[in-house]
């Protein structure tokens, strides 16, 4: 009896333990960038809230740009939704530069490649990432 007591809490412990969420991760591929120089500044959120007005990402990363490709990867993401908006800060200066009239003279993206005529709103931006293993989605520079 004193055996089986003393496995019931270890038995309880690893049930609760198979039975955690699994964090999954997120492979971002950015293609088309002109320029190998400066860096894609990229900002991943979570909700439309924060992505429609300006609120903080769940992840942001500045990547140098070598090439006219960059791969990247995000691990321990919850599973849900997701939009991300980056752009390619070619000269080094932090911001997306634009002409007299206000038009971007430095590529930007958003997920599911929307946004040719101002940024997209969340949900056409959004994609899901899956609760296991790695999921993948490309955007390319306009």
């Amino acid at each position: 009896m004193r055996h089986t007591a003393t496995c019931l809490p270890l038995l309880a412990l690893s049930a609760l333990m198979g039975t955690a969420a699994h964090a999954a991760s997120l492979d971002v591929r950015v293609t088309s960038i002109d320029e190998p120089e400066g860096y894609i500044m990229l900002a991943m959120f979570d909700s439309a809230e924060a992505f429609d007005n300006g609120g903080q990402p769940v992840r942001a990363v500045r990547l140098p740009v070598e090439s006219n490709e960059l791969h990247t990867t995000f691990d321990d993401l919850p599973a849900g939704n997701y939009a991300i908006r980056l752009y390619h800060d070619a000269n080094g200066n932090g911001e997306l530069d634009s002409n007299m009239m206000g038009l971007p003279k430095e590529g930007y993206g958003f997920s599911n490649n929307g946004g040719r005529f101002g940024p997209p709103p969340f949900e056409a931006a959004a994609f899901e990432i899956a609760e296991d293993g790695t999921n993948s989605i490309t955007i390319k520079l306009r």
